[in-house]
């Protein structure tokens, strides 16, 4: 007779091991910061700054800052989708830490939890019946109620491997990423890199989605795009 495991156990190892690998990612980034203000204050504000946008209100704010102070295309899709996986990786091991860790279970993050059930019920028949497309097309769409943590909450609910969970999660993210990061490059090349005007975008791009990720986790609603 095969022995199953119990979800319980397989969440707080699965925890476990996405904590650990956050902490190294966590690490880098302050290699990369460091290193960054080591060799210029300049961007390593930026860099930092990019984050906080990128954390607080999404990669679309995080990718018009950067562009906004004439970080490279490459290195701001690169950087920002670093960024991305880093947030994603925290948030998805906190999500398992609430199912199997009771001294763990934050209320706001179990007000996140209850909004992605929601939007896992809400769009289950729709990204089922597309598999790995429907949470690639879901995280990549650049709307509120989409984005890469709440895709991969909503493809922990319809059964997703952790693997296969983040390829579809990190693949639509770094489609969006790009075709951010193209579309402020076009506004560059017709605005003459007029920096205000890229920091005003990325401002309000950022406030728009900073509203509804707040909502996500202070009340029962829907949650935002990142």
């Amino acid at each position: 007779m095969t022995h199953r495991e119990n979800p319980t156990s397989i969440n707080s190892r699965n925890a476990r091991r996405m904590l650990a690998f956050s902490l190294i990612l966590l690490v880098i980034f302050f290699v990369i910061s460091g290193m960054a203000f080591y060799h210029g204050p300049a961007t390593g504000k930026t860099l930092l700054a990019a984050f906080i946008v990128n954390a607080l209100g999404g990669r679309a704010a995080g990718v018009g800052l950067c562009m906004a102070f004439d970080i490279n295309i490459y290195l701001t899709i690169g950087y920002n989708m670093f960024l991305e996986v880093l947030i994603v990786c925290f948030s998805f091991a906190f999500f398992l830490y609430s199912f199997s860790n009771r001294y763990l279970r934050f209320r706001f993050l179990q007000k996140a939890i209850r909004n992605s059930q929601r939007n896992a019920l809400r769009y289950e028949e729709k990204i089922s019946r597309y598999g790995w497309i429907g949470i690639f097309a879901f995280v990549m769409i650049p709307l509120p109620v989409t984005g890469p943590v709440a895709g991969s909450f909503i493809a922990h609910f319809l059964g997703f491997s952790i693997k296969r969970n983040f390829i579809a999660v990190f693949s639509g993210t770094f489609v969006a990423i790009v075709l951010w990061s193209l579309f402020f490059e076009f506004l560059s090349d017709h605005l003459n890199k007029i920096q205000g005007v890229f920091a005003v975008a990325a401002i309000v791009v950022g406030v728009y989605f900073f509203k509804h990720i707040r909502n996500w986790f202070s009340k029962d609603g829907f949650g935002a795009s990142r």
